[in-house]
């Protein structure tokens, strides 16, 4: 099989705010907090302290270097030359028509294109319109199975759809981060200075808020387990090799199974390994043994997404949250072991109006939280529902689709009304001078686990 020099190009549009590539499914978001001077400075810290690609970019570039390919990571295109044998773009909705562009420049080159991710995945056209190759499926698990792919790819663009099933996660060769920080390194300041790394437990979600969320577009819904001591074999490698100190799992909801969740964190602890992460999870999932047992292996952020308080809006979209009573609960029995949460709600949901949502911030600012996050519905093309909205979208170009935007015409909400939520929400949370001297106390605190072993 012929060996291809590879330029890996994960390109991004500029702007004042940050995009990541990698979370709401991979197909992205823009943190353009609208609004006043709170949210202006939110979205600059950010910007200025958060990066990683998508997983699935790194993921993809461990199986071709498995394969035997020589690959490059990227962030500019002005580092595409004829040296290479072939070009791999990652997709996303919010940086889609920065992607298009690119691949016009690439052209030039005469060398194959092809685009990879869930957003190319499940919107492909514009890219093959483009004169690009799209891969339908999940690259890495697909290309392991499929190595023929890359070196039969040509200037003539078209669907690649793989012959033979995906592999399974856990015999996937280790995602090439090596690669990449040898280009820009991945920093995630919620997780304090230093390194960090975003890392998948398991891939899969069943819950039925898949009708509006993008995650089981590519990864689906049955629940994929990567094996627990490779695992933690990937964390050492990468605390010993990059000097990583802080991890994100980017599962879906990594609480899912508890007995499972109990049996990573036992191993962690048994390896003795002084690390700090974070996780998405559940607010029903919680209980006072589950939270000790991950607080001592290392959790200190959870992100718990509560959306609304709006019984309307929780039945149209179909989702599943936990009682009030609970979620109170469950932040509670967090916090007081040390666990930061961060609970992430939405504005613009069906049936939503003004007053739901006044009603929405103050619940949420009653919260003993450490973080807040609001965020501005948005139907995703290929989830179901965006059937009912693709009629009455506003939206000219994909990478208005910040997740800060409203796409479309709401029933009851108009853009001016959104923008003052957004600005309400965030500047009534973070001006508390209370609330400031506890983010910077949790932060200290994750500072000395990571320097000295302790808390």
């Amino acid at each position: 099989m012929q060996k291809l020099k590879i330029l890996f190009l994960d390109i991004y549009k500029k702007e004042g705010f940050r995009i990541n590539k990698d979370v709401n499914g991979a197909f992205g978001t823009g943190n353009n907090y609208i609004g006043g001077f709170f949210t202006k400075f939110l979205a600059k810290y950010q910007k200025e302290s958060i990066f990683w690609p998508p997983i699935y970019f790194a993921s993809t570039m461990g199986v071709a270097e498995k394969l035997g390919n020589t690959c490059k990571y990227s962030t500019r295109l002005k580092d595409a030359n004829n040296d290479f044998d072939l070009f791999i773009l990652s997709s996303s909705i919010v940086a889609c028509e920065t992607e298009l562009k690119a691949i016009e420049y690439l052209k030039d080159f005469d060398l194959p294109i092809l685009v990879i991710g869930p957003f190319a995945s499940t919107c492909p056209e514009k890219y093959i319109q483009q004169g690009a190759n799209v891969l339908i499926g999940e690259p890495d698990t697909t290309l392991f199975s499929n190595s023929e792919i890359l070196s039969q790819l040509t200037t003539l663009s078209k669907l690649i759809y793989p012959s033979n099933k995906q592999t399974k996660l856990e015999n996937l060769p280790m995602p090439s981060w090596e690669n990449i920080f040898e280009h820009k390194k991945c920093v995630m300041g919620f997780l304090g200075t230093g390194y960090s790394l975003p890392i998948y437990a398991s891939r899969g979600c069943p819950y039925s808020c898949f009708n509006y969320c993008t995650y089981p577009l590519q990864q689906g819904r049955n629940l994929r387990n990567e094996s627990i001591n490779r695992l933690v074999d990937q964390i050492e490698f990468y605390i010993k090799r990059l000097k990583v100190k802080s991890f994100l799992f980017r599962d879906p909801v990594f609480t899912i199974n508890r007995t499972r969740v109990i049996d990573i964190c036992n191993e962690i602890i048994k390896r003795k390994i002084k690390i700090v992460w974070g996780a998405e999870l559940h607010l029903k999932d919680i209980d006072i043994e589950l939270a000790r047992i991950m607080a001592k292996a290392g959790l200190r952020i959870v992100f718990v997404g509560i959306e609304s308080i709006n019984p309307e809006s929780i039945k149209k979209t179909k989702r599943q949250n936990a009682p009030i009573d609970k979620q109170l609960r469950s932040i509670k029995i967090l916090e007081k072991n040390g666990i930061s949460v961060k609970a992430m709600f939405i504005f613009g949901f069906p049936g939503d109006n003004l007053k739901n949502a006044l009603k929405t911030i103050n619940y949420a600012l009653s919260l003993p939280i450490t973080y807040l996050q609001f965020s501005v519905f948005t139907p995703y093309p290929g989830t179901p529902i965006f059937s009912e909205y693709k009629d009455k979208i506003t939206a000219k170009n994909f990478e208005e689709y910040t997740q800060w935007d409203l796409v479309f015409n709401h029933e009851n909400l108009t853009n001016i009304d959104i923008k003052y939520l957004l600005n309400k929400s965030y500047t009534n949370f973070y001006s508390s001078i209370l609330r400031l001297a506890r983010i910077f106390y949790r932060i200290t605190k994750i500072e000395l686990r990571k320097r000295f072993g302790i808390f």
